[in-house]
């Protein structure tokens, strides 16, 4: 790129590009100090430099030389039918007006020491002045792209100037320029003697004029876009799905892992809503990464100021990383007041199962069957649902889960905590005779790889007991459980009443951000850390972190647990109502906006089916639905949205799966 290199010629004096830079932070900080400002007189006079009357100068195009006419009717009509309308949407204050190379004071050093003559001063759109003082710093046979590279870079680091402000700055260079061959026949055509003067700025300008309507245009659009912190704008030729598929296994592998087939391409999300590439719209009822909502703005600005000021790591002291820490810990007992960074709930229960392993001296494990913990090698074998077929860890021993819908105990039964956690004794026994010993328990509070279960109350109670009776730790894994998902508190544990030994975060965490976070009780991260040193690079960084306690704000300022318990309520409500209609649904459970609705070809035999689902899937998404599949049978629709979630929106979803319903 040009952009950012060689020097320019200025006042017959050669600038550095950094010198444009000041030159463009110091008309920024002019305008902010005129912010204020409040005259009558520039705001109501017309005056003649002022672009937006450009097109009173139409009759005086046909005088200019050359080729001149053609390219001034060419920019007033293009003036007055796309740049005018837009005008009266940007930001607009009174401004200098007139600032070029000989209003400029430079000190004999080359820097900048001030602006003088203010006699065209008017309101107009804050970025004309932008323009304006670059269109006056061109000149011919010298680079462009420096010039509006290092202008643009430097107004933008003291006034950030809007995308739209952005993308029209080059077309208000162009009317800068053609304005003063016109200013000058207008004058010509009065009587005025100045033929020497409009000699001299047609000469100037015509050349420039002709190199900005040239090929290299549209890399100074870029160019001036990414001085203004974006980036260039992407063709607007759209590919089709099976030309973006062909790309992804390419480059992501032979095997994609989609939702759909066809996929969908998504490029925006908000609230509650993600919307494809033909800008249809989809309710989120699936995904609780954004847990808060998909780009909750709030969310977003506090990653975006952060990362203006300072992204670094745990080896400095941050403010970020230690009010997270604090604010995390004071959702949870106060035993729980130890903290490790990570940067995802795979890491974070890898490195749970680690100090567990440090702590206990033992080397064994339990999960739930078919259970869901994370992608590292250790913690793969926790979770048994990636690859079920043919799943082998000799070191950790699988529970049944307690579904009280088609396990060995039923609804009913006043025994059903005992009768489940009882079965847990026998694979702890397993792993002493194996000498390998029970280091830790690791279960996700919801369930959810099980199909959103309604836990017999006090279940996990008993599992815990039995986990520290045989000298192991219980690692409960609120990935998906946590931050209020469950309705009925912060965390999934604090539902079941128990006070885990670690607690591991990732996903919602950071509302998209990467973030993970392990908890845990303060002589178990000294013991653990007195073996050695733990650090991980991107771990607790002042970005995610900020992130992290955005997501908090919000969840607390916007009472989304409540939001959760309630519209949850409600979802569960409507969707039991649809099994007088549909006799597939078999059984519709969960807590908060976890639910789950298994579905079943006969309720007596409850034969899954399984076969049923994914074109049921479909069917949804062709109704602006987006829901997962879950279960060893994979026969149960997953409903886990942001839990932003609002009853009308659950009552879009429980319409379309009637819809779709009769539709199968």
């Amino acid at each position: 790129s040009e952009a950012g290199c060689g020097t320019v010629s200025f006042c017959e004096r050669q600038v550095a590009p950094e010198t444009l830079y000041e030159m463009g932070k110091l008309v920024a900080r002019m305008g902010k100090a005129m912010r204020g400002f409040v005259s009558a007189a520039p705001a109501a006079r017309k005056l003649v430099w002022d672009n937006r009357h450009v097109l009173a100068l139409r009759p005086f195009a046909g005088s200019l030389p050359a080729d001149l006419p053609a390219v001034a009717h060419r920019l007033l009509d293009y003036f007055e039918h796309h740049m005018q309308p837009q005008l009266a949407s940007l930001r607009c204050q009174i401004i200098h007006g007139d600032i070029h190379p000989f209003n400029t004071l430079m000190e004999t050093s080359g820097g900048l020491s001030g602006i003088i003559d203010f006699g065209d001063m008017v309101q107009a759109t804050l970025v004309q002045d932008a323009a304006n003082c670059m269109a006056d710093f061109l000149k011919p046979g010298r680079a462009i792209a420096p010039i509006l590279f290092e202008f643009t870079r430097g107004y933008c680091r003291e006034v950030p100037l809007e995308e739209q402000e952005l993308d029209i700055l080059l077309d208000m260079i162009e009317i800068r320029l053609i304005m003063a061959p016109l200013v000058d026949a207008a004058k010509q055509a009065g009587g005025f003697p100045i033929q020497g003067y409009y000699g001299s700025t047609t000469a100037r300008c015509q050349p420039l004029l002709q190199e900005l309507a040239g090929p290299k245009r549209q890399l100074l659009i870029d160019i001036i876009r990414r001085a203004g912190n974006f980036p260039p704008r992407k063709a607007a030729a759209a590919q089709s799905a099976g030309a973006l598929m062909a790309r992804r296994r390419r480059h992501m592998g032979a095997r994609p892992y989609m939702f759909y087939d066809p996929p969908i391409h998504m490029v925006q999300g908000e609230g509650v809503w993600l919307f494809d590439d033909k800008a249809r719209r989809y309710l989120d009822c699936y995904n609780n990464v954004p847990h808060v909502g998909h780009c909750h703005p709030y969310v977003t600005g506090a990653i975006a100021r952060q990362a203006a000021r300072l992204n670094t790591n745990t080896r400095y002291i941050t403010d970020e990383s230690l009010e997270y820490a604090e604010r995390l810990t004071a959702t949870m007992d106060k035993s729980l007041s130890a903290v490790i960074y990570v940067n995802s709930g795979s890491e974070a229960n890898d490195v749970a199962w680690r100090m567990a392993k440090a702590w206990t001296g033992k080397r064994g494990g339990l999960a739930m069957d078919f259970a869901y913990h994370g992608i590292t090698e250790a913690i793969d074998a926790f979770s048994p649902s990636n690859a079920p077929d043919s799943w082998n860890a000799p070191h950790i021993r699988l529970l049944p889960p307690p579904d009280d819908y088609r396990g060995p105990y039923l609804r009913g039964d006043n025994e059903l905590a005992a009768r489940y956690a009882a079965l847990a004794d026998q694979p702890i026994a397993e792993l002493d005779r194996a000498g390998l010993g029970l280091a830790a328990t690791m279960i996700d509070a919801a369930f959810m790889t099980n199909g959103m279960l309604d836990v017999p109350s006090g279940y996990l109670q008993e599992i815990i007991s039995k986990t520290h009776a045989a000298g192991g730790l219980y690692i409960a894994d609120e990935v998906q459980s946590g931050f209020g998902r469950m309705g009925t508190a912060m965390w999934g544990h604090q539902h079941h009443a128990i006070v885990p030994d670690f607690v591991t975060i990732g996903k919602p965490a950071g509302n998209g951000h990467p973030i993970g976070v392990v908890v845990t009780r303060p002589e178990i991260l000294d013991h653990f850390t007195s073996q050695g040193p733990f650090f991980s690079t991107f771990g607790g960084n002042n970005v995610s972190c900020a992130a992290g306690i955005a997501v908090l704000d919000v969840i607390r300022d916007e009472d989304l647990i409540a939001n959760a318990r309630d519209t949850g309520a409600h979802l569960r409500d409507g969707l039991r109502q649809l099994m007088n209609k549909h006799h597939l649904i078999g059984d519709v459970r969960g807590c908060g906006l976890a639910v789950g609705v298994e579905l079943v070809h006969d309720r007596q035999t409850k034969a899954p089916a399984d076969a049923v689902l994914k074109p049921l899937l479909n069917l949804l998404r062709d109704e602006g639905i987006l829901t997962g599949s879950e279960g060893k049978r994979g026969n149960i629709i997953k409903i886990r949205p942001p839990i932003v979630f609002k009853r009308e929106h659950a009552d879009l979803a429980v319409a379309a799966l009637d819809r779709a319903l009769s539709r199968l």
